[in-house]
């Protein structure tokens, strides 16, 4: 796989100062951005062994992308090339940042969980349907690159350290390479105000969309080359509809 000058550069950064960077497709047009990433190695699930382990290289995983990436980058990692996650006590619990946990199924996921909203919010933008995202793996890291608007794992954004949140935004303000992507999701509710937005990515508001909790709204920079979306974030009982219409409006702009 080919990346970009402006991600290469953005990966030897983050490897010095140990910043997160995300997971995804580095070269994709849509970059969303949740709250956290969420990790529970206290277990405050009660779980099983096996589940605290998991959260356990979920977590070296979060602290290690950089290093990840650059590892990537050295040996052209394809898609291709990445193994299939099979789960359980017996597979390998680490994952490439490149595609994570690749071959997991829609099924194996609640409805209320982030990643089956990114993947209904995939195929409303590149399928226009929904009638098959139950019966296929997990496919929306072709097509979007994930990050946080906060740098420290919870597992509950009540619990979450959100002192480094000012930070963040300074480095998704200075980073060449986060600027490059002409459609932004900021799917991190009150994490961002709409004046930050304006400053950190250089575009103004146009819209609000929505009723009720289910609200989107819609900001452009001045050749309308950019378009940025804050909504709230994208789990629990976020709505068909309020996916559509954000669908709508991303595909819209890039068609």
């Amino acid at each position: 796989m080919k990346y970009q000058k402006i991600f290469e550069n953005c990966v030897k950064e983050c490897k010095e100062n140990g910043t997160y960077i995300g997971t995804g497709n580095p070269n994709s047009k849509i970059l969303i951005v949740g709250k956290e990433t969420a990790t529970d190695v206290e277990n405050k699930a009660n779980r099983d062994e096996l589940y605290v382990l998991f959260q356990k290289e979920s977590l070296q995983d979060f602290q290690e992308n950089a290093i990840k990436w650059q590892l990537n980058i050295n040996n052209e990692i394809e898609i291709d090339s990445i193994p299939n996650w099979i789960g359980g006590k017996d597979s390998p619990l680490t994952i490439n940042p490149l595609f994570p946990f690749k071959s997991l199924h829609q099924k194996e996921l609640k409805e209320g969980q982030t990643w089956s909203k990114y993947q209904k919010l995939h195929d409303l933008i590149f399928l226009n349907d929904l009638s098959s995202v139950k019966e296929k793996e997990i496919d929306f890291h072709n097509n979007f690159f994930l990050t946080e608007m906060n740098n420290s794992p919870a597992k509950f954004t009540k619990d979450a350290n959100k002192s480094g949140i000012p930070n963040r935004k300074q480095f998704f303000k200075e980073s060449e390479f986060f600027q490059n992507f002409p459609v932004i999701i900021l799917a991190c509710s009150n994490y961002i105000s709409g004046k930050e937005i304006e400053e950190i990515f250089n575009v103004n508001f146009d819209k609000q969309y929505g009723n009720g909790k289910q609200l989107f709204w819609t900001h452009f920079n001045t050749d309308k080359t950019k378009l940025v979306i804050h909504t709230r974030q994208l789990s629990t009982n976020v709505s068909d509809d309020l996916l559509k219409e954000i669908a709508k409006e991303v595909h819209n702009f890039t068609k």
